[in-house]
C-alpha cells in the first residue's frame, strides 16, 4: 500500500516526545511492507534530522515553523494557528497524492483535514475530552462554568473530527470505551504503544533514595503540574521518613518553575532532555508518575515498568495501562497515600524488586511491538475491505 503518515511532531528515534518516538518506529517497521510517505511539522533547526527518515520514506513533506517564544498567551495562539495551517497543508497533500491510505497522528492534527475518497485512520494517542472534563470537575467558583463550556466544546470538536475517519486507534481499552460512550458509531480499535523501545539488556545499580519523574514538559503543562505537585505536596512527606530522598525531574523543555526547584534544593535535579534513558530508568529506586489529569496511555509508566523499576502512580496514570495495583505497580491518589507508597518501596527493597519484576513481566505480555504491528496490519485490511480499496500487499 501507498500510505501517507501525517504527524504533528517529527518522528525521531531519540525524540523528546514519546509519541514521536513511537511514530518513528511505525514508519521504520511498516516501510518493510509498504510505500511510506510522511508529512510532518518541522521546528526551525530540525532540518538535519530528516536524514534519519530518508531510508524509510518514499517521500517526505516537511512543514517548517519557527521556534515559538516563551510560554504565554501569544505562544499558545501561535501554536494553535500553526496546528491549523498544518492541517490545511496535509489536506492538500491528501487530495493530490493518490494514496491508498492516510494515517493521521494525534487528534489535534486533524482539525481541518477533510473526508475524501482516500481511506483514513486516526491514531488518537490521547482522548482530549478526558482532561477537559476532569479540569471542569476539579474547578470551583467562577472558573467552573468556564471549564464546563470548554469541556463541551472539546467534546464536540473531538467527536466531529473522529467522525471523518474510517478507523480510530486508541492506545488503551479504557480510551476505546470512553470514545464509544461519546459516539457509539465510531469504529475504534485498541492499538497499544509498545513499551520500552529504547531499553537495552544492560543492568545498572539502583541509586538509593533516587525518585525519578521523566516526561516532556514543553507544550505539556499537565506534566509540569504533576512535577510541581509531587515536589510541593508529596516530597516533604517522603523526606520526613527518608531524609536522603533525591528527586530527579528529567525530560525535554523544563520551564523556569521547574529549573528553580533545582536551584534552591540540592537534592532535586532537573536534567532537561536525556539522550539515553536506559540507565536513567534502571538506576532509579522508584519511578513516580503523579498524573493529576490524564488523557491517554501514560508511556512513561510503561517504559518504567519495562525497565523493571517499581512504579507509584495515580489512578489516572494507570487507567490506560490497566496494570494490577499492588502486584505490578502501586496506585495512590492523595499526597499522603503517594508518600506512604514511595516510602514503603524505598525501605523494603525486596518488595520493590518483586514489584518491578512483576511490572516488567506484565508489559512484556501486553505491550510487545510485534503484537502492535499485527493489530495495525489487520486494521488496514479491514479498512481497505470496507472502503473497497485494495488490501495490503507485501512489498507494495
Amino acid at each position: 500500500m501507498k500510505i501517507l503518515f501525517v504527524s504533528l511532531f517529527l518522528p525521531q528515534q531519540k525524540a523528546y516526545h514519546a509519541g514521536g518516538r513511537y511514530v518513528n518506529e511505525l514508519v521504520r517497521r511498516l516501510s518493510q511492507q509498504h510505500e511510506i510517505h510522511l508529512a510532518t511539522r518541522l521546528e526551525e533547526g530540525e532540518e538535519p534530522l530528516l536524514a534519519e527518515l530518508v531510508p524509510y520514506c518514499a517521500g517526505i513533506h516537511p512543514f517548517s515553523y519557527p521556534r515559538l517564544p516563551k510560554r504565554g498567551l501569544l505562544a499558545s495562539l501561535r501554536l494553535a494557528a500553526n496546528y491549523l495551517a498544518f492541517s490545511i497543508f496535509a489536506n492538500r497533500l491528501i487530495r493530490q497524492g493518490d494514496y491508498d491510505l492516510v494515517q493521521v497522528e494525534w487528534v489535534e492534527t486533524a482539525l481541518l483535514i477533510r473526508r475524501g475518497r482516500t481511506p483514513m485512520v486516526l491514531d488518537a494517542h490521547d482522548v482530549i475530552t478526558k482532561p477537559a472534563r476532569r479540569s471542569y470537575l476539579r474547578s470551583t467558583g467562577m472558573a467552573r462554568p468556564v471549564q464546563w463550556v470548554r469541556w463541551q466544546l472539546v467534546r464536540l470538536l473531538e467527536v466531529t473530527i473522529m467522525a471523518r475517519f474510517d478507523r480510530i486507534f486508541t492506545m488503551s481499552d479504557f480510551d476505546r470505551r470512553y470514545l464509544l460512550d461519546l459516539a457509539p458509531r465510531l469504529k475504534v480499535t485498541t492499538v497499544p504503544i509498545p513499551a520500552g523501545m529504547d531499553l537495552t539488556p544492560a543492568c545498572y545499580p539502583r541509586v538509593p533514595g533516587r525518585l525519578l519523574f521523566l516526561a516532556s514538559y514543553k507544550y505539556r503543562p499537565t506534566n509540569v503540574e504533576a512535577a510541581l505537585w509531587f515536589y510541593a505536596e508529596v516530597l516533604p512527606l517522603v523526606r520526613r521518613e527518608v531524609p536522603e530522598a533525591e528527586f530527579v525531574i528529567a525530560g525535554f523543555g523544563p520551564p523556569p518553575q521547574l529549573l528553580e526547584l533545582a536551584e534552591r534544593d540540592a537534592r532535586t535535579i532537573v536534567t532537561g532532555f536525556v539522550d539515553d534513558t536506559d540507565q536513567l530508568y534502571k538506576s532509579a529506586s522508584v519511578f513516580v508518575a503523579p498524573i493529576l489529569t490524564g488523557g491517554g496511555i501514560i508511556v512513561k509508566v510503561l517504559d518504567a515498568l519495562a525497565a523493571g523499576t517499581p512504579v507509584v502512580t495515580t489512578s489516572f496514570g494507570n487507567e490506560g495501562v490497566e496494570a494490577t495495583p499492588g502486584a505490578d505497580l502501586l496506585v495512590a491518589d492523595t499526597a499522603r497515600e503517594f508518600a506512604d507508597a514511595v516510602v514503603t518501596l524505598l525501605r523494603d527493597r525486596e518488595r520493590a524488586e518483586k514489584l518491578g519484576a512483576s511490572g516488567a513481566a506484565f508489559v512484556a505480555r501486553t505491550f510487545s511491538l510485534s503484537a502492535v504491528l499485527q493489530r495495525i496490519e489487520t486494521s488496514y485490511r479491514e479498512v481497505a475491505a470496507a472502503t473497497g480499496e485494495p488490501g495490503p500487499v507485501a512489498g507494495s
